[in-house]
C-alpha cells in the first residue's frame, strides 16, 4: 500500500479533537501529510491538537493547521495538490464536498455524516434500566453526537406507556449546566445560540405532543432542557436535529416498529432494548444501519470497530478500524529477479 500524498481533514465542533484524530492518525500512519481545518466553532481545540502531535514528534510540515470558515474549507477541498478529503460533520456540508469534487475523481473522499437514528424499546422488563439507556442514547453531550438516538419507538400498549413514564420522570432529574458546576451536570449547552434557536424551531415544526418540552434555560446562553415529543401519526421531516430532542413513535406491532425504524434516508446507528435475543437477531438482520446495538446506548463507539453507515450517513468509507482502507491505495506487482522471457506461440520460425 502507498499513501495518497496530501490529505485534508475537516473536523466537526463536537469531539473537536477525538473525531479529527480518527482521520489524522491513520492518515499519518499510512505516510500521508495532513492539512487539518478544525471547525470554525472550535479553532483552539484544533490548534492544541496540532501542538500535541508536534510534541509527539510529528514534524510541522507533515501536519499543518488552517483556521477559517466554509470558504477556507472550500479552497482546501478544491486545491489541485489535495489528494484526499476526509470530512466529519453534517450532511449538507458533506453533500457540498461531494458535488465540489464531482469532476475530480482522482481525489479520495471519506464522508462521516450524521443520522436520524432509531432506538426501539420492545419486550423490556426493567423499564428503569431502559429509561437510563434511552437518556444516555439521546441526551448525552446535549444530544450532540452523530450516533445519538433521535427517534424512540415503543409498543402502543401498556408496556410502551410504562417506558415513556419512566423516561419522563428521569428527564425531570437531568441536571443541565456548565462543566465544573457542583453538583456535576449530566449535560451542558449546545454549541451556540444559533444551534439552540434552530432546535427550538425544529421542535415547533415537528408538531406532535410535548411530553417534555425543549425549553431555553437562559435568554442569552445555549442551555436547553431535554425535549421529548410524541409524534405518533404525525408526518415529520427526515432530518437530524443535532441536540437534546427525542421523538416518540408508538407502534401497534413489531413489523410497524421496524418499518418506522428504517423510514429514514440515513443509516448510521440503530438500537434495540429488549429481553428477547431472538428479536434482536431479527432486528440485526433488518435494521439498515452501520452500527446496530442491543441493550446498550446507541452512543459510544470503539475504535476497534468500523464507524459509519449507508444512506446519507456517509459515502461507504467507515472510519475507526476501517480507516486504513481510505488512507492508502493498494499496489499489485508481478515480479521476477531477472529478465528471462520468451513468447511461446504466434511467432514465425
Amino acid at each position: 500500500h502507498r499513501p495518497h500524498g496530501v490529505v485534508a481533514v475537516i473536523g466537526p465542533f463536537n469531539f473537536p479533537m477525538h473525531l479529527p484524530n480518527g482521520h489524522i492518525t491513520p492518515a499519518l500512519l499510512a505516510g500521508n501529510a495532513v492539512v487539518f481545518k478544525p471547525s470554525e466553532k472550535t479553532p483552539a481545540s484544533g490548534l492544541y491538537l496540532a501542538e500535541l502531535w508536534r510534541e509527539a514528534g510529528v514534524p510541522a510540515e507533515v501536519l499543518q493547521v488552517v483556521i477559517g470558515d466554509a470558504e477556507i474549507a472550500q479552497a482546501l477541498v478544491a486545491h489541485p495538490e489535495t489528494d484526499g478529503v476526509f470530512f466529519t460533520g453534517g450532511v449538507g456540508a458533506g453533500r457540498a464536498i461531494h458535488m465540489a469534487l464531482a469532476d475530480q475523481p482522482q481525489k479520495i473522499v471519506a464522508l462521516e455524516l450524521g443520522g436520524n437514528n432509531p432506538l426501539i424499546a420492545w419486550d423490556v422488563t426493567d423499564v428503569q434500566s431502559a429509561a437510563h439507556l434511552i437518556v444516555q442514547s439521546a441526551y448525552v453531550s446535549a444530544g450532540q453526537r452523530c450516533s445519538c438516538a433521535r427517534r424512540l419507538i415503543v409498543p402502543q400498549r401498556a408496556e410502551g406507556e410504562r417506558i415513556i413514564e419512566a423516561l419522563a420522570a428521569l428527564i425531570d432529574k437531568i441536571k443541565v449546566g456548565a462543566p465544573f458546576d457542583d453538583p456535576q451536570p449530566f449535560m451542558g449547552p449546545v454549541i451556540d445560540m444559533a444551534s439552540a434557536c434552530g432546535l427550538l424551531r425544529a421542535q415547533w415544526r415537528l408538531g406532535g405532543r410535548a411530553i417534555r418540552e425543549l425549553k431555553p434555560m437562559a435568554p442569552d446562553r445555549p442551555y436547553l432542557t431535554p425535549g421529548l415529543i410524541d409524534v405518533t401519526g404525525v408526518e415529520v421531516p427526515d432530518q437530524e436535529n443535532f441536540g437534546p430532542l427525542l421523538q416518540v413513535i408508538r407502534a401497534p406491532d413489531w413489523e410497524t416498529a421496524m418499518t418506522a425504524a428504517n423510514a429514514t434516508r440515513f443509516g448510521l446507528a440503530a438500537g434495540l432494548l429488549s429481553d428477547d435475543e431472538t428479536l434482536y437477531r431479527r432486528f440485526w438482520g433488518e435494521a439498515r444501519a452501520g452500527i446496530v446495538n442491543w441493550n446498550r446506548p446507541t452512543t459510544g463507539a470503539a475504535a476497534t470497530a468500523p464507524f459509519g453507515g449507508p444512506g446519507l450517513s456517509g459515502n461507504h468509507r467507515p472510519s475507526a478500524y476501517y480507516a486504513a482502507d481510505y488512507c492508502a491505495y493498494p499496489v499489485a506487482s508481478l515480479e521476477a529477479d531477472s529478465v528471462n522471457f520468451r513468447i511461446a506461440t504466434g511467432l514465425a520460425a
